[in-house]
């Protein structure tokens, strides 16, 4: 069976602009037990990140929306596909 968790939250970058961004994420784990996620990052109203699925080694749920957020937070702490 397939599960599918949407959340969202927000991260404050710790330098630059030091902007907090409102990310919407999506966790999917598959049959096969592999763990995907996507997000979308906003600042007020305007797309400053992606939403491409990209594979976790996480292997639950759980384990996978916190390893989603921490390779979030980084992506936006280094600018990885974020605008600042």
């Amino acid at each position: 069976m397939t599960r599918f968790v949407s959340s969202r939250f927000q991260y404050t970058r710790t330098h630059g602009e030091c902007r907090t961004y409102d990310i919407t994420l999506n966790v999917l784990q598959k049959e096969s037990g592999v763990c995907t996620y996507a997000a979308w990052v906003q600042y007020g109203a305007e797309f400053k990140g992606s939403g491409l699925m990209l594979p976790l080694v996480a292997s639950s749920r759980e384990a996978a929306e916190r390893e989603a957020r921490v390779r979030i937070q980084k992506d936006i702490e280094n600018l990885v596909g974020v605008v600042e």
